[in-house]
């Protein structure tokens, strides 16, 4: 009889999975885990639990579920899943259980045999759990003798690509005069569309309501730059008023060595109202000062003014 390779838990390094190319993240509402099946396997997801095996063998199947233990208590975990599977089996033995990482994942190791209607069964177990996650997961392998001998290899491939699960960022960042040495940092929504040029970065969100402008200018045209780019703009609606009438707001942090500057105005132009803003950051012994300004219809704030207040309070600048 041949070793059982999917208890062979150092093999996990050396096996590909040049074949597969169904990634799934499970559970499809909170994803805690990634992993990737073959292109030829039938994978489907039914009530929460997520079932796969090769097209032309169903006696060779995975399932992946939640247990109702939590991962604060596995040995909980570990007398249900005991329950479940001599529910289903009979004259099961078990193999002594075995820990293991794999990719930032906690995993404890099962393997059994069985016998139901069909025949000799092979059990294969990964209790599955993740930091800070209560979830504990419970992915099966179950296989007639002989459909284990045919797609055992691959499916230990299967088990390999399993990997924590990683949120995709929500946001992407802009960073001047480069990502490894920032002077300046700010971060946009992912999703909305980001052109660098040789000025800075133009950002636009995907209804194209919002079109934002970041630029560095250089710092000997401090005094003149922000003021004379708001007559610019001011001068293509009909009316515009800055700040209700008053002084833009004026912040200063010794510390950073910075000054802010924050102009909003409200224009209209044929009877539509726009919500048009300047912000300005000086940083002290740079070469350049970041001017950010964007334009859009007032009513766009109601969908976009959470992110837009977001990309404010992400911009960042390095200390003195």
């Amino acid at each position: 009889m041949k070793k059982p390779i999917l208890s062979c838990l150092a093999s996990l390094l050396f096996v590909s999975i040049s074949t597969a190319q169904q990634s799934v993240s499970y559970p499809e509402d909170k994803p805690i885990i990634d992993i990737t099946f073959p292109e030829d396997w039938e994978v489907k997801p039914k009530k929460g639990v997520l079932y796969a095996h090769p097209a032309d063998d169903a006696s060779f199947f995975m399932s992946l579920a939640p247990l109702e233990a939590t991962s604060a208590d596995t040995a909980a975990g570990a007398a249900e899943v005991k329950e479940e599977i001599e529910d289903l089996f009979k004259n099961v033995v078990y193999q002594e259980p075995q820990e293991t990482e794999i990719d930032g994942l906690n995993v404890l190791l099962i393997n059994a045999k069985g016998e139901d209607e069909d025949g000799k069964a092979n059990i294969n177990l990964w209790m599955i759990t993740k930091k800070d996650e209560p979830t504990l997961l419970l992915l099966k392998c179950i296989s007639s003798q002989e459909a284990f001998e045919k797609h055992g290899e691959t499916g230990l491939a299967v088990i390999k690509t399993i990997a924590a699960h990683v949120a995709e960022s929500t946001t992407q960042n802009y960073s001047f005069p480069s990502k490894e040495s920032p002077e300046f940092s700010i971060d946009f929504p992912a999703d909305w569309k980001m052109e660098n040029n040789d000025e800075g970065t133009y950002v636009e969100s995907p209804d194209k309501l919002i079109a934002m402008n970041v630029l560095f200018i250089d710092v000997a045209d401090v005094e003149v730059a922000r003021e004379t780019m708001k007559k610019k703009i001011g001068a293509k609606y009909a009316s515009i008023e800055w700040n209700q009438g008053g002084e833009p707001e004026v912040n200063k942090d010794e510390a950073l060595g910075l000054t802010s500057i924050f102009d909003n105005a409200v224009a209209i132009d044929s009877e539509v109202k726009y919500s048009v803003n300047f912000v300005q950051y000086v940083r002290k012994g740079s070469d350049k000062f970041l001017l950010l300004f964007s334009q859009q219809p007032l009513k766009a704030l109601d969908t976009h003014g959470e992110a837009m207040s977001e990309i404010i309070k992400s911009i960042k600048v390095k200390d003195q």
